[in-house]
């Protein structure tokens, strides 16, 4: 059966290579993270430049996900900066330091934000600094637990309510550039509310980009707000990395599923990141622990599991991608019960609706008559999408009429994106949407599919509708 979860890997240095990329593809991955926190503009262009021609020379359908900076922190040093415990350390209120030696960071006014007794974390927070009080445009610390501070790491205030804006210069920076090269998905580091969600698409509104947005959530204030915050986005991101510094490691196993579990609710796309397999960065085999942590993502109703260094950066980025989609569909081939009832079947808070309705009985009809595929023509993208929320085992097959909409499903769990070909107006769209499955190599003949749409009839009313068919040859539909 195919896998289900989806594959995200994040592209670097490591992926420049033309025969590494083109196997990366290969391999499985469904969408690419450019990380715009490191790197140039010409790099980012030219990488998904080669991501584009690579998918389609493949003819696979590859994501591209903006990973955009937002207010997180990052010292600027000239080099790597020993830091000794009880040594006190100054950071400067502006964007220069104030004095030689002085620490400078990506965003100054943060630290007009600390108070005296809070933490400062560094690099994961493998440093731990107290803040003392400001004095003369600069915050003084005391280390804590010392060691060597390299360029670029970043900085981590979990006790300090941060109030500076959620879309950041940096952020309009990189929406530019993001906007150039045509992404399919932009993410959001460090969202602490639900009115970043709007402020982000007003701002990639003004360089003509227009695509679903996703909250990564990083700071205590989003776990508490996570409902509010995923009604607002339309997908969001469990990033362990900043959310294990900024909430007490125990906490973030559980904190990880409730995230998940929220997403999956209101039937919005959820990716698991950070370390899934870190080893991998410079061992060809990931460690036990690490392959039981993609497991337990897939388990909790992720829908995507996501690579950082392992592929920007690391020694092994195919075989990164490749060991991830092995566990992924080792774990799916467990979960699925007798009968091929869906992996999660009860939902936390149905959402409303008639087709809400339409979708959950279209998944139990699926299940019921035995059938392959649900197949589901749709022009933005939605009803797939809500019809992976029930997470049903068979697959969903999604004819979309433009390559932006095929990619911008490329990241939702369970979700086949296929090309739908040209209507007639009065033309049968649940016919049409089978051949569709069928040219693609979807379905083949004799399965039986299950297909559902709003608009039955091109150009007709809205009347959602849900039919059972045997796909005959050359996609013909006929009775099941």
């Amino acid at each position: 059966m195919p896998r289900r979860t989806k594959i995200v890997a994040t592209l670097g240095p490591a992926t420049d290579d033309p025969a590494v990329l083109a196997a990366l593809v290969a391999a499985g991955l469904d969408a690419a993270r450019v990380n715009f926190s490191h790197g140039t503009p010409d790099e980012h262009l030219a990488r998904v430049a080669r991501l584009r021609a690579e998918a389609d020379r493949q003819q696979k359908v590859v994501a591209v996900l903006a990973d955009l900076p937002g207010p997180k922190l990052r010292v600027r040093i000239p080099g790597p900066r020993p830091l000794l415990p009880k040594e006190a350390v100054y950071f400067s209120l502006s964007a220069e330091p104030s004095r030689p030696g002085d620490i400078a960071i990506t965003e100054p006014a943060a630290l007009a934000d600390v108070r005296p007794g809070q933490r400062l974390l560094l690099d994961d927070g493998k440093l731990q600094l107290v803040a003392k009080g400001t004095e003369a445009g600069r915050l003084a610390t005391e280390v804590v637990i010392g060691g060597t501070l390299l360029e670029n790491k970043g900085l981590n205030l979990p006790d300090t309510p941060l109030s500076i804006p959620p879309v950041t210069d940096r952020d309009r920076e990189a929406l530019a550039v993001a906007a150039k090269a045509g992404v399919d998905w932009l993410a959001l580091s460090f969202v602490r509310g639900p009115a970043a969600a709007d402020e982000l698409r007003k701002a990639a509104a003004e360089v003509g980009l227009s695509v679903p947005v996703m909250a990564k959530l990083e700071r205590p204030e989003a776990v508490r707000r996570a409902g509010a915050i995923v009604i607002a986005f339309d997908g969001v991101m469990v990033a362990r990395g900043d959310l294990g510094v900024e909430t007490p490691l125990e906490e973030l196993p559980m904190v990880q599923k409730r995230l998940i579990a929220e997403a999956r609710a209101h039937g919005k796309p959820v990716v698991t990141a950070t370390e899934m397999l870190d080893s991998m960065r410079f061992s060809p085999r990931p460690t036990r622990a690490e392959a039981s942590d993609v497991a337990n993502a897939i388990c909790d109703g992720t829908d995507a599991v996501m690579l950082s260094g392992e592929t920007a950066v690391g020694k092994y980025p195919v075989e990164a991608v490749a060991t991830m989609a092995r566990i992924a569909a080792e774990t799916e081939r467990h979960l699925e019960p007798p009968g091929g009832a869906e992996i999660n079947p009860f939902l936390a808070r149905p959402a409303d609706g008639i087709d809400e309705s339409v979708a959950e009985t279209a998944c139990r009809l699926a299940r019921e008559v035995g059938a392959a595929a649900i197949v589901a023509p749709t022009l933005s993208g939605r009803t797939a999408r809500m019809l992976a929320r029930h997470r049903p085992w068979p697959r969903v097959v999604a004819p979309a009429p433009t390559a932006a909409v095929l990619r911008r499903m490329a990241i939702v769990w369970g979700i086949e994106p296929v090309p739908m070909g040209p209507l007639e107006p009065g033309a049968d769209r649940l016919a049409a949407a089978v051949r569709d499955a069928f040219t693609a190599g979807a379905v083949q003949a004799g399965d039986r599919v299950v297909v559902t749409a709003g608009h039955p009839t091109e150009g007709g009313p809205r009347s959602p509708t849900l039919r059972v068919v045997k796909v005959g040859e050359g996609g013909a539909s006929l009775e099941p």
